[in-house]
């Protein structure tokens, strides 16, 4: 039996018409052999990795492994397919290993590991920053409420029409004003050091007070304007127009 896949003689193709050799035929059996026994030895050294947070999304989780005697260079470990959650490293060498995990908005998570390894290799990774949380569609207030709760800072707010509005007094003005846009996006990490967000709200909607402006039909300029000074109306530029009547 060949030692490695290396060492089996590759079959020569067969011609029509003629039998095949047992050795033709051996040398087949060697090689599905040899294939059998490097999988198996593949699967028996294979090294598993779980992350235990709750959530977090595995696509944009890495995981290495560094080899402790410096003879080797590091491995990325294959990443899971949906329903799979475990990361797999297909066949290390034996020897002691560094298994790490990194990902946006966490600190590196890192375990020894001597391979062969049987038991999975559970990490935990820490967060150091927070996650946007999505708050659009919410009134100012909410979506300040929600985003202090997540220590984020807001430090600027902007409405619709350009304007400044600030974050830690938005006045009754925008009370209900709509959050229409978001910086970062939901679900980015916002750094715990100097990191911040913005917002961009609906305009402010104020209700101008109204008055019924009564007839002024048939008074004069003077009792005009004192009927509209009664209401907090201001008489504005008066015209006075001359109808003549031709008759014939």
């Amino acid at each position: 039996m060949p030692n490695t896949l290396h060492d089996l003689q590759k079959p020569a193709q067969a011609q029509a018409g003629r039998p095949v050799t047992a050795n033709a035929w051996n040398v087949i059996v060697d090689g599905v052999n040899g294939l059998l026994d490097y999988l198996l030895t593949t699967e028996a050294s294979a090294v598993r990795v779980a992350i235990a947070n709750t959530g977090i999304r595995l696509d944009t989780v890495r995981v290495t492994a560094v080899p402790k005697d410096a003879s080797g260079v590091a491995a990325d470990a294959i990443a899971p397919v949906p329903p799979g959650v475990q990361f797999t490293f297909p066949g290390l060498k034996p020897g002691g290993y560094t298994i790490s995990a990194i990902a946006p908005g966490f600190a590196v998570a890192s375990q020894e590991v001597t391979v062969p390894a049987a038991a999975v290799v559970n990490l935990t990774l820490t967060p150091n920053g927070a996650f946007m949380p999505g708050v659009f569609g919410a009134q100012l207030p909410q979506a300040l409420s929600v985003l202090a709760d997540a220590g984020i800072t807001v430090d600027q707010i902007l409405d619709a029409a350009g304007n400044s509005v600030p974050p830690k007094n938005v006045g009754v003005d925008y009370g209900e004003s709509l959050v229409i846009a978001q910086m970062p996006q939901p679900g980015d990490v916002v750094l715990s050091a100097g990191g911040t967000a913005q917002l961009v709200v609906a305009a402010s909607l104020k209700v101008e007070a109204t008055v019924e402006v009564p007839s002024l039909i048939g008074l004069t300029e003077a009792e005009a304007r004192k009927a509209l000074e009664a209401l907090g109306l201001r008489l504005g530029k008066v015209e006075q127009r001359m109808r003549t009547i031709i008759a014939k």
